[in-house]
């Protein structure tokens, strides 16, 4: 019979942030996968744990993955652990799960720290809805689109960023979302934590030197709902430019924040 790959949580800064059950599977798996085994040695060595652990990360999973998969397959136990939380939520670790469900593997979540849940346990934010979208596009014209549509989609939106990029990042917040509410969270956990609150427009002057990780919750500011005349108006222009009628209310009514069918309902006669 084939092993199992165990997925454990590990802490995201504060070493104490880590399960009983965690601190079981590590000492008794027969290998740990670590995206840095000098960040896991840290952890292992508080809590006086001698399993063997191998590097796993973007540099060598392509070269490494089959064996991983072949030691699994021949009835070993691995426990995968990324730098800081779950892994494969922003970590190479998705490559292993991937390959190890198609090698008809057993895979078992061994839950525990997390930064984006975290981060909205302690937003304050109204309502069940948030995304996660990992990093922000390194590149700024994907970024600028990406956050584009997070204003446009109106949820919530928890993203991380490095601190050598954060800078800029927050200066695109301020121009794309001006009137976005954040939620950062730099360092958490950790001796320096700090939960920042406040407009997108400001975030930029509150961190003038950023350093640390951190994880930013986008709360888009509610789109204003377009009047039957301004509706009309819109609608007018788009069929003068060719739009069929189907086309102009759907992408009215997402600008103008009103249900397509009443959109659909003002075009011009």
């Amino acid at each position: 019979m084939s092993g199992t790959l165990f997925i454990v949580a590990t802490p995201i800064g504060n070493l104490e942030d880590v399960t009983l059950r965690a601190l079981r599977v590590l000492r008794e798996v027969d290998l740990i996968a670590a995206e840095s085994t000098s960040v896991a040695a840290k952890l292992l060595r508080r809590y006086g744990i001698g399993t063997p652990a191998t590097a796993y990360n973007d540099r060598n999973r392509e070269r490494k993955t089959a064996g991983l998969i072949a030691r699994l397959a021949e009835g070993g136990s691995i426990a995968l652990v990324s730098d800081a939380g779950t892994p494969g939520v922003s970590d190479p670790g998705r490559a292993l799960v991937e390959a190890a469900v198609e090698a008809g593997i057993a895979v078992t979540p061994i839950p525990g720290a997390a930064t984006p849940t975290a981060l909205w346990s302690v937003a304050g934010v109204a309502g069940a809805d948030v995304r996660f979208a990992g990093f922000l596009p390194k590149r700024r014209g994907e970024r600028m689109r990406f956050l584009a549509g997070v204003g446009e989609s109106g949820l919530p939106t928890i993203v991380f960023e490095s601190p050598h990029r954060v800078g800029g990042a927050l200066e695109d917040l301020a121009e794309a979302l001006p009137r976005a509410r954040l939620v950062i969270g730099r360092e958490l956990t950790k001796l320096h934590e700090q939960i920042w609150r406040g407009a997108a427009a400001a975030a930029a002057a509150a961190f003038p030197e950023p350093r640390g990780e951190f994880a930013i919750l986008i709360v888009p500011a509610p789109v204003a709902e377009w009047s039957d005349a301004e509706v009309a108006g819109a609608l007018a222009a788009a069929a003068a430019g060719g739009a069929t009628r189907s086309e102009a209310a759907r992408t009215v009514a997402r600008a103008a924040g009103r249900p397509r069918s009443e959109v659909y309902a003002l075009w011009p006669r």
